[in-house]
């Protein structure tokens, strides 16, 4: 099993796209998923916003989180989470 998990920096929180994919001997697929996460900075804690199990997911998740194209405001709401205002 490969787990690959990629960090995307922000200025209050971090976005990770996790990557996890498993093959039997013979080379064809038995699990794929890939899941965002949102961290607030300064916390350990992560919080699940997106998965999905069709293969390549990872990069779009990856390509929509650099181009701002996830919204994070309605779980930060519901997170109860207080971010530093920058």
């Amino acid at each position: 099993m490969t787990s690959k998990l990629k960090t995307i920096p922000g200025l209050t929180f971090n976005l990770l796209v996790e990557e996890v994919n498993e093959r039997d001997r013979e080379g064809r697929r038995l699990l794929y998923l890939a899941s965002v996460y949102l961290q607030v900075r300064g916390s350990s804690r992560l919080y699940l916003i997106r998965r999905s199990r069709l293969p390549g997911a990872a990069i779009l998740f990856e390509r929509d989180a650099r181009l701002g194209r996830i919204d994070v405001g309605h779980f930060v709401d519901v997170m109860k989470v207080n971010l530093p205002i920058a």
